[in-house]
């Protein structure tokens, strides 16, 4: 126990608890209050306060005021000796009191602890919970916890970990600068392209629509062509069905020339049909050339759909008619008289031309676009030079054959070939028939 020297009083001590110290306290401030009061009795005894002496004529007073400490001087907590730990206390460190009434730094995480409150302990938090969602209901945020209505804005990155549900038939909506991005509907979407996934473009509906449409006129134009000059099954190509479509064009053959008139030309004859339509009846039927002295030329068959009639021949002066019934021209009956030419027709055929007697020109048979032309009569018996009638012309059949100058042939009628001409010695042949299909594949 440390006590004073003067008044033998009793000094704190380090550790003892605050409530000790109290009762010697009291003790002391008792023994000091009597001391003063006998100082007191003192000085009353001594000389007046009002002392007249100066700062030299006090021995040492000058030095020992020179050598105290600035009133204003200020001191920091590592200046104190008695706050433990201030001087190497880290940044951002708290001040607390430990043990043994000393105060020290360390950090709050390390004072504080780990929080282990629940929402129930933590004081006002369900009235601070609640003016939230009242402020957020002012700004037609939320209308209850958790429920968002009317316009509602987010200024930054927004993440849902658990998804997008939309209820009922609520539409979604994405607007990028006023323009709709993506509108998603139980009635239907809408998606702003062009749209690619994994890089590749997406094509729409109409895009798609628009190249199938390309594809199938594309195709519609592409066929594969046969002509068949003999007759015989069709050699149908690869890919063929029923629902194939077949364009048809056939030609009947033309008759032969007579003695002076010329041979009819064939008819031409076309047909679009769907494969289906043939009836498993693929046999073709090429119409042979008349041959010999008015003979007529044969029809061209395509199974039991289609028929192209062959030209007519005619023996005597009047040229053959043509195989759609198109007439042949007129021969002179009289001496030195030219034959008259046949008539023309696009799709039937010409009509053979007339035959001309003794220095009579032959006429000239008919021409034609599509069928075979007619064959030119023969000129008459004068041994005119060049008298024979000039056989007809035809764009997509086969020419008429031309007239014998002596008087003795007619021209053939032309089919898909061209008739042969009329010579001295008798008439000529008329032209072969033929078919022509386009197949659309």
């Amino acid at each position: 126990m440390t006590k004073t020297k003067k008044l033998d009083m009793e000094l704190p001590k380090e550790g003892r608890f605050i409530s000790s110290e109290f009762p010697i306290l009291r003790e002391n401030l008792t023994k000091i209050d009597q001391a003063i009061a006998q100082v007191e009795k003192k000085i009353d005894e001594k000389a007046p306060l009002q002392h007249t002496h100066t700062i030299s004529e006090i021995t040492d007073l000058e030095s020992a005021l020179n050598g105290k400490m600035a009133a204003d001087k200020t001191f920091t907590f590592a200046d104190l000796s008695d706050i433990e730990g201030a001087k190497d206390a880290a940044n951002n460190y708290v001040l607390y009191k430990s043990s043994n009434n000393n105060f020290t730094f360390g950090s709050a995480v390390s004072l504080l602890g780990a929080h282990q409150h629940k929402t129930e302990d933590i004081v006002g938090l369900d009235d601070f919970r609640a003016k939230i969602n009242q402020d957020l209901t002012s700004y037609g945020r939320l209308a209850n916890p958790n429920e968002w209505r009317n316009y509602n804005k987010f200024t930054s990155k927004v993440t849902m970990s658990g998804g997008l549900e939309l209820l009922g038939n609520s539409p979604f909506s994405l607007t990028h600068n006023n323009e709709v991005v993506t509108n998603l509907s139980t009635k239907g979407s809408l998606l702003k392209g062009p749209l690619k996934v994994d890089g590749d473009l997406v094509y729409t509906k109409a895009q798609v629509d628009a190249l199938l449409d390309s594809l199938i006129k594309k195709r519609k134009e592409e066929y594969v062509e046969i002509t068949m000059l003999q007759s015989g099954n069709i050699p149908w190509p690869d890919g063929v069905s029923d629902d194939t479509e077949i364009e048809i064009t056939a030609w009947g053959a033309g008759g032969s020339g007579g003695q002076r008139g010329g041979g009819g030309g064939g008819e031409c004859v076309t047909l679009k049909i769907q494969k289906r339509q043939l009836q498993n009846n693929d046999v073709i039927t090429i119409g042979k050339g008349g041959y010999g002295n008015g003979g007529n030329g044969g029809n061209t068959l395509v199974g039991s759909v289609l028929t192209a009639r062959g030209g007519k021949g005619n023996n005597g002066y009047i040229g053959g008619n043509s195989g759609g019934g198109v007439s042949g021209g007129s021969g002179s009956m009289s001496n030195n008289e030219s034959g008259f030419s046949g008539k023309s027709h696009a799709w039937h055929g010409g009509g053979g031309g007339g035959g001309g007697t003794n220095n009579g020109r032959g006429g000239n048979g008919g021409d034609s676009s599509y069928g075979g032309a007619g064959g030119g009569g023969s000129g008459g018996d004068g041994r005119v030079p060049n008298n024979g009638g000039n056989g007809g012309k035809s764009q997509y059949g086969g020419n008429g054959g031309n007239g014998a100058e002596l008087g003795k042939g007619g021209g053939g009628g032309g089919g898909y070939r061209d008739g042969e001409d009329g010579t001295a010695s008798g008439a000529g042949r008329g032209g072969d028939g033929a078919v022509k299909l386009k197949v659309f594949v």
